[in-house]
């Protein structure tokens, strides 16, 4: 049983980094080039989702424990993080709105 939540929690930070990666990529093309943005959505699911098939791939090969086990933790890793980072990145929006609002008012 221990292995199995020893794997989740790998996974969990395995997550994390792929959701701090994410964060990365989605703040440097909204403050490059917002209108962009729609782009590096679909970038962000294909390294989710890819994650998520070799998580799963592995867990079936290797057997050391439940795959379940592994994408739970995979998956919790990826989602509750991004709580936060969607934050940042809603602050990051916001001054990039702000900013061109008064440029807009100047001219």
């Amino acid at each position: 049983m221990s292995h199995n939540i020893i794997g989740a929690l790998v996974t969990a930070v395995i997550g994390m980094l792929i959701a701090f990666v994410n964060f990365s990529f989605s703040k440097k093309v909204l403050e490059k080039a917002p209108d962009k943005y729609a782009l590096i959505t679909v970038a962000r699911q294909v390294l989710q989702i890819g994650f998520l098939a070799i998580v799963y791939f592995v867990g079936i090969k290797i057997q050391v424990a439940d795959t379940m086990y592994l994408l739970v933790g995979a998956v919790l890793g990826m989602t509750l993080p991004m709580f936060y980072f969607t934050k940042k990145l809603l602050t990051i929006n916001e001054a990039f709105v702000k900013t061109k609002k008064e440029d807009d008012a100047n001219g």
